[in-house]
């Protein structure tokens, strides 16, 4: 079954889904974080012992140690993204299904 693709300006790939996840999970938790957004951060060893190993982590993350430049919109929902994890994520495709996101390569 193929994908749809959706393709932020800053590289990311991300499915409808994924962009629902995100939308899902902020109006669940946004009321337990006034002032917060949320922050996605993407790490991948590139080399030692865990090259090859990813790995995702979702956080909130307050507005003013959030620069504008590196927040942006995914769907509906603003999400930080720090500048290594743009690099990171860039070409790769976030999606969500059955409990889990995925980054595909």
């Amino acid at each position: 079954m193929a994908l749809e693709m959706l393709r932020h300006v800053s590289g990311i790939l991300y499915t409808p889904q994924f962009a629902d996840f995100l939308r899902t999970t902020q109006r669940a938790e946004q009321s337990g974080h006034p002032g917060e957004l949320l922050s996605l951060e993407y790490v991948s060893c590139v080399e030692g012992a865990q090259a090859g190993t990813a790995w995702w982590k979702l956080a909130w993350i307050s507005c003013l140690a959030a620069p504008s430049e590196q927040q942006c919109v995914i769907g509906e929902t603003g999400v930080f993204i720090h500048r290594q994890s743009r690099r990171g994520l860039k070409n790769r495709l976030l999606h969500y299904s059955n409990g889990q996101v995925v980054v595909k390569s």
